[in-house]
């Protein structure tokens, strides 16, 4: 429902506007279609009521801070449910239907656990806590909270990663050579920190970059040039 005031607004712009399609990628039962061409009972069937088809959202918590998992796995053979809604304590929000490209792991795990050796045998950067996304599939690695000041400083460099969270440290500047190992990248969250620089085309190679966060930082101007390729 949220989106009738974007319908409405993209239905009285002028003809000759500029404006590329807006697509819609959740709920299920309306993706892939022009934002433009959908009724209003498309986007409220069911008002008051949840909506069937949206996946409920997994959720990257940004502490350690027991609370709910993100979507179905299976513990000890037991099947649990993730809980729809937001992120808690304002952690990272995936898009409802990421889990249908590649399902999310667990909650970071407590205690000494988060520091055991991950199942995939590399050496995690220290601080940090790595995962696979899938088995046999790219690397999930959590550095929220760890006091990191630059992307540099995470060593050694593991293959494939593709979902990288550093919210909330002290980074005060991203470049395009911090990203050299990262190129498999579909997720990166740079929330909460104090950057203030970004070098132009720092992303321009990252070509499977999905989500991007970099919310309260510090950017006073934004230019094409620093996020060309997106």
């Amino acid at each position: 429902c949220d989106l009738l005031s974007l319908k409405e607004w993209l239905e009285n712009i002028p003809k000759n506007a500029l404006i590329g399609r807006v697509v819609c990628e959740a709920p299920t039962r309306l993706q892939g279609k022009d934002l433009n061409e959908t009724t209003e009972q498309d986007l409220c069937p069911l008002k008051n009521r949840v909506d069937s088809s949206l996946p409920a959202p997994p959720a990257q918590e940004e502490t350690l801070v027991p609370g709910p998992l993100p979507t179905p796995f299976k513990i000890n053979g037991l099947e649990d449910h993730a809980t729809p809604g937001s992120a808690p304590n304002g952690g990272t929000k995936i898009p409802g239907n990421w889990q249908i490209k590649i399902r999310p792991t667990a909650a970071i795990a407590t205690g000494s656990a988060r520091h055991k050796p991950p199942a995939h045998g590399l050496t995690c950067p220290g601080g940090c806590s790595c995962d696979q996304v899938l088995p046999g599939s790219g690397l999930k690695m959590n550095c929220n909270n760890r006091n990191v000041s630059s992307l540099a400083d995470l060593k050694p460099k593991l293959p494939n990663v593709q979902e990288l969270f550093l919210r909330d440290n002290k980074i005060h500047s991203i470049r395009k050579s911090h990203f050299v190992d990262y190129k498999n990248l579909i997720l990166l969250d740079l929330g909460n920190n104090n950057i203030a620089t970004v070098e132009n085309n720092t992303f321009k190679n990252l070509l499977d970059l999905r989500w991007l966060y970099m919310d309260s930082n510090y950017l006073d101007t934004l230019s094409r040039e620093k996020f060309a390729g997106l």
